[in-house]
């Protein structure tokens, strides 16, 4: 999974705004990767963290898919499976902004904000194992910056069974 874009958006003085990330799932060999519905069963976990910690977190979240087939299963494979999330102001830890939670650093030796999504799936973990993954776990990460694990060493990604939206993006 990687991340192709994100930025900040607003429709004008009176509204929060929201942040919205573009994302592709490629299941990285010629099998396909299915996956469940919603994207990951429990929908997508989004957090960015600063120079100074946590400032936004969104378990749950629902995706919007670039194309929706018909059936029970979204396919990665062979052609990537693309997605937005978007983020609304009430992800955001008190004292944060949603403009500045996009921003990177600026000055010289300023530490940029890092964000970590992550999509669990059992069927990431079977995938991985057919493949000759030992120690195969069912998340998906991706980070802006790119990164190989969660940014920042961050990333309290939850691996909990609750279906519903937690309290932070249910604003």
């Amino acid at each position: 999974m990687v991340v192709l874009a994100y930025g900040y958006s607003s429709d004008g003085a009176d509204d929060p705004g929201r942040i919205t990330i573009n994302l592709s799932i490629a299941p990285g060999s010629s099998t396909p990767l299915l996956l469940g519905r919603p994207l990951g069963g429990r929908g997508v976990s989004v957090e960015i963290h600063g120079p100074d910690g946590l400032v936004m977190a969104a378990h749950s979240m629902p995706a919007a898919l670039e194309s929706d087939p018909p059936g029970d299963k979204l396919a990665a494979g062979p052609a990537p499976l693309n997605f937005e999330i978007v983020i609304p102001a009430a992800a955001m830890c008190p004292g944060h902004r949603l403009r500045d939670a996009v921003r990177e650093g600026t000055e010289p030796g300023e530490k940029a904000h890092a964000l970590t999504v992550g999509v669990r799936d059992p069927a990431v973990a079977r995938h991985r194992s057919a493949h000759g993954v030992e120690d195969a776990v069912d998340l998906l990460v991706a980070s802006w910056p790119p990164s190989p694990g969660p940014a920042d060493g961050g990333g309290t990604l939850p691996d909990d069974q609750a279906p519903e939206r937690s309290a932070e993006a249910a604003g």
